[in-house]
């Protein structure tokens, strides 16, 4: 007997094709089902048929920042209620100042575990419930 398992649908966006890649694997291994994009117009583009139960994102990517798509996310109503989850390899202090500034207080910095991952995931989806 088999059980039906309903997979979490998670976007990942991130220019980094090998981490992207690795990620998704990962995830997918522990049951979501992931949808990767290489940027944020990319990213915005997949929002529109997969949609996604979480987001996870680089910052900066080319075409459309992670904080671009994140803007852009929120200010539209049927997507506006999607978390995002920010990863960076980026230690700048500017990076977290514009974080800030439009609402983004959680970052992760690269490189990251697929546990914290995991656990930041389930973290956003039980407040999203």
């Amino acid at each position: 007997m088999t059980k039906d398992i309903k997979l979490r649908k998670v976007l990942l966006v991130d220019d980094e094709v090998g981490f992207a890649e690795l990620l998704r694997d990962l995830l997918s291994m522990d049951n979501y089902e992931v949808e990767v994009a290489h940027d944020g117009q990319e990213g915005l583009e997949k929002i529109a048929t997969f949609k996604p139960e979480v987001i996870i994102s680089d910052v900066v990517m080319p075409r459309l920042s992670g904080f671009e798509m994140f803007k852009k996310v929120k200010a539209t109503a049927e997507t506006a209620g999607i978390p995002f989850l920010f990863i960076t390899g980026f230690q700048d202090e500017r990076v977290l100042a514009e974080a800030r500034k439009i609402g983004v207080f959680g970052i992760l910095r690269k490189p990251v575990d697929i546990e914290q991952i995991e656990n930041r995931i389930k973290d956003l989806l039980a407040s999203k419930s």
